[in-house]
């Protein structure tokens, strides 16, 4: 149930407090006091869609917190907070939701942030909200296989997770079929195509490391000249020339191991000569078997040029490297065995799309199953609930047909029909029923509905819009009972439903430095007994009207009292 909501610069709302309690509970009071936006924000912490429209004029963002506490949260429920890292170890949950000019959402769940697709989820385990136009989800037909599942998610959620797995595996191998269906010329072509690049790059007989062995190999054959003159140069200061340094060294190693023994520091001296005269004799040697080796051939830089050129135009097609060069020509090769044996690869996909549509028949028929016993069960219940609601003669019933398709929902066609007279045919019920019907339709859905899910809180925005007298009041005993096994928050216009709840709110609008606020109010039974009043016969309120609105009150406790 909802505990406690904040409000701050939503809409109209300035700064709001609501404490709720449990039962039934109305918000009353004259059209544009705010009722419906106290709902919105309900919804807002629900994961309805948010708008910076929704912040209060002159201020930056709005914030909205909802304490709920939840004791009967669904297994499914629990684990998708689990799985979010909320914690949920007191059964409450604490919702704030933040949004500002630039349409940034914060949005946290007992200090752990969430996302908005996240938070609608998390809202569908919490409360439901009937808006003053969900009854039109029964006038599309493609809603009715969902309210049928949603009812009997308990009894065949595996059997519906079994067929939706096996749909998911069919729909895969149909459209790994559908891909083969190329037409002869397409089918050609791309064969012929596939050819040309296999046979590219297998020609090429490219290998991983020769670009840059061919890179550096003509690299050294484009400074050919500058390389040998330098390595002559010098090779002929350190050995070749008349006073070289291998020589001159030489004198300084004998100049120095004649005195090597006269103190310690004069054989360093030496020994660290002699290290110098070897490495310089070792390193003219090197310069010279280089330059030996170091050779100019313009044919063989021409082949390098080529090789370099086609490395770069093979790059330049199938990949940046020697490597991706070669996984494209595999993947290439693959393709071109599948086109070319096409008529057996388009057999093995048949038979797997056979074996997948197999199984998924199986799990349609046992989901079609199912869903007959549910659909029997469930049209039963909602009869009964039509009778409180005044529609003795009215009679549902769900039927449910095979489909022509193999539809990710299953292999029905599911539609409500009706029938409000006696002996009448029954008719689809998007053609036949009346607004007012619509609307105890859908709430005796709810009432079934409710009993079945473990939803803690129902809020019905001027569900009774078009009603009055015997069905205003049945559908008020409706609200009731509902509310005897969850929280039931509802905004009404009727007295027959203000006199039925547990607990009334008024809500009003005032002016404040000539701003529009909007303040809460929680009517003593007095204050009751004079709204109920205002709600039978306008502002004007007298004796006469007290009177009724006491007898109207006294009946509802008097009902209650049976429950």
């Amino acid at each position: 149930m909802l505990q406690h909501l904040e409000i701050h610069n939503f809409a109209i709302i300035d700064q709001l407090h609501i404490d709720f309690e449990e039962g039934m509970t109305v918000l009353t009071g004259e059209t544009g006091a705010g009722k419906s936006i106290i709902i919105d924000a309900i919804g807002q912490l629900m994961g309805g869609r948010g708008s910076s429209d929704f912040i209060r004029y002159e201020t930056e963002k709005y914030l909205l917190k909802g304490l709920f506490f939840v004791p009967h949260l669904s297994a499914e429920g629990q684990t998708f907070l689990s799985e979010n890292g909320i914690d949920f170890s007191d059964n409450q949950l604490l919702i704030t939701r933040e949004l500002n000019q630039s349409g940034k959402n914060t949005i946290k769940v007992n200090g752990s942030p969430l996302t908005v697709s996240l938070l609608k989820k998390l809202g569908q385990f919490i409360v439901d909200i009937h808006g003053q136009n969900e009854h039109q989800a029964l006038m599309d037909t493609k809603r009715h296989i969902r309210l049928v599942d949603s009812f009997g998610v308990d009894q065949y959620s595996d059997i519906y997770q079994n067929y939706k797995e096996a749909f998911v595996g069919y729909r895969e191998a149909k459209e790994a079929l559908e891909k083969t269906a190329l037409n002869e010329q397409e089918t050609a072509q791309r064969i012929d195509l596939l050819t040309y690049q296999v046979s590219e790059i297998d020609e090429s007989a490219i290998k991983i490391g020769e670009e840059e062995e061919l890179i550096t190999e003509r690299d050294q054959m484009r400074n050919y000249q500058k390389i040998v003159d330098a390595l002559q140069n010098a090779t002929a200061l350190l050995m070749d020339q008349d006073w070289n340094v291998v020589d001159l060294f030489g004198q300084v190693v004998g100049d120095l191991n004649s005195i090597s023994d006269v103190d310690e520091d004069y054989a360093n001296y030496a020994e660290q000569a002699n290290s110098a005269y070897y490495a310089v004799q070792d390193l003219a040697s090197s310069l010279r078997t280089t330059q030996e080796n170091l050779y100019y051939d313009p044919i063989r830089l021409d082949e390098i040029e080529s090789r370099l050129q086609l490395y770069s135009n093979l790059k330049r097609k199938y990949g940046n490297s020697a490597e991706k060069i070669i996984a494209y020509g595999e993947r290439a090769q693959k393709e071109l065995d599948k086109l070319t044996h096409m008529e057996s690869y388009q057999s093995e996909l048949e038979a797997e799309l056979k074996s997948k549509e197999e199984i998924v028949l199986n799990a349609g028929k046992n989901l079609h199953e199912a869903r007959l016993q549910v659909s029997e069960y469930l049209a039963k219940r909602i009869n009964q609930e039509l009778q409180d609601l005044y529609m003795q003669n009215a009679e549902f019933k769900i039927e449910i047909k095979p489909s022509q398709h193999i539809l990710v929902t299953g292999l029905d066609n599911v539609e409500f029909y009706i029938r409000t007279n006696l002996g009448e045919p029954f008719k689809p019920l998007v053609k036949t029923a009346s607004g007012g019907e619509l609307s105890r339709i859908m709430l005796a859905m709810k009432t079934v509905f409710q009993t079945n899910q473990n939803i803690t809180a129902i809020i019905f925005d001027e569900v009774d819009t078009g009603v009055s007298g015997r069905v205003a009041q049945a559908i008020a005993n409706k609200m009731y009972k509902i509310g005897v096994k969850a929280q039931v928050l509802c905004i009404s216009h009727l007295p027959q439903v203000a006199a039925m709840a547990d607990n009334h709110l008024h809500i009003q609008k005032q002016e404040e430095d000539q701003r529009t606020i909007t303040t809460v109010t929680t009517l003593s039974p007095d204050q009751r007994v004079v709204e109920v009043a205002q709600m039978t016969t306008g502002e004007t309120v007298s004796d006469s009207s007290k009177a009724a609105a006491e007898d109207l009150l006294n009946q509802a406790e008097d009902y209650k009292a049976q429950i």
